[in-house]
């Protein structure tokens, strides 16, 4: 029963990935994606993924009548909000590499400073969020 709830809920975030992507014209269907497109839609995917995985460990724990780790919880979403960072780092990239003649630095200069300012908290939240489930996981 678990399988066939996470299959279908896989298969229900893909089909949200690719209606997000055309309503915000990150792709459209039947053209071939590029890097960048195709690191959107993993990501995009992945967040609508978590999204129903988490809701579903919720709903299952409510339904169960048990208990819900307050750690566990803010570990799931500390983990929500890395994948957010992400995109939004790839979301900004694409912005800068689009205007990078605007800027009087280099490419890899605002590469470098993006990574910074996404991608470490991104890590960062991930590192927080894997030790608070496994103290969670230890009691």
């Amino acid at each position: 029963m678990k399988k066939r709830i996470i299959l279908i809920l896989s298969i229900i975030s893909l089909i949200l990935t690719f209606v997000f992507a055309e309503l915000f014209s990150i792709y459209h269907f039947c053209s071939i994606p590029t890097l960048l497109t195709s690191l959107y839609l993993i990501s995009i995917f992945a967040i609508f993924d978590y999204l129903f995985i988490f809701v579903t460990y919720v709903i299952r724990k409510l339904v169960k009548k048990q208990k819900i780790q307050i750690k566990k919880i803010i570990s799931l979403i500390l983990l929500f909000l890395a994948l957010l960072l992400i995109l939004l780092f790839l979301i900004v990239i694409n912005v800068d590499w689009l205007n990078w003649y605007a800027y009087s630095s280099p490419f890899y200069i605002n590469i470098i400073v993006r990574s910074i300012e996404f991608l470490l908290p991104s890590i960062v939240l991930i590192a927080f969020s894997i030790l608070l489930i496994k103290k969670g996981n230890k009691k």
